[in-house]
């Protein structure tokens, strides 16, 4: 029985999640392929992030980005009094609910500018 995967890309904000579902075969040196429509809609490059949730494996596409807010979510934590495994769990979780935050904060402010005609509109006055 195959196991569900969510997969979703940053332009498909507003149209949600899309389920797919595709049995892989392992090799004897316990390598996978990752299916091209996945690897192509995910935009993948070179390297991916493995992580075990529970009884799941999750792969998730490395992102070279400067503006991941590592240092921000650590200083926090460890202000909170977070160590050892709680930290780096923590850490993971929060540092995971950043893009789903950025993509439900551009929705909406792409929801909310269908009200603007133009830009100057932003930056007018009232009368």
């Amino acid at each position: 029985m195959a196991a569900e995967e969510t997969v979703r890309r940053s332009g498909d904000i507003a149209q949600g999640p899309r389920k797919k579902s595709r049995r892989i075969a392992i090799s004897n040196k316990r390598q996978i392929t990752v299916p091209k429509e996945f690897y192509d809609y995910l935009e993948m490059g070179t390297e991916a992030n493995i992580e075990l949730e529970g009884n799941k494996i999750v792969i998730t596409p490395v992102r070279e980005n400067s503006d991941d807010f590592s240092e921000f979510i650590l200083k926090d934590l460890i202000d909170e009094g977070y160590g050892g495994d709680e930290l780096l769990q923590e850490f993971n979780r929060r540092k995971n609910n950043i893009r789903p935050a950025v993509e439900a904060w551009v929705k909406d402010a792409h929801e909310n500018a269908e009200d603007v005609e133009s830009v100057s509109d932003l930056f007018d006055e009232d009368e």
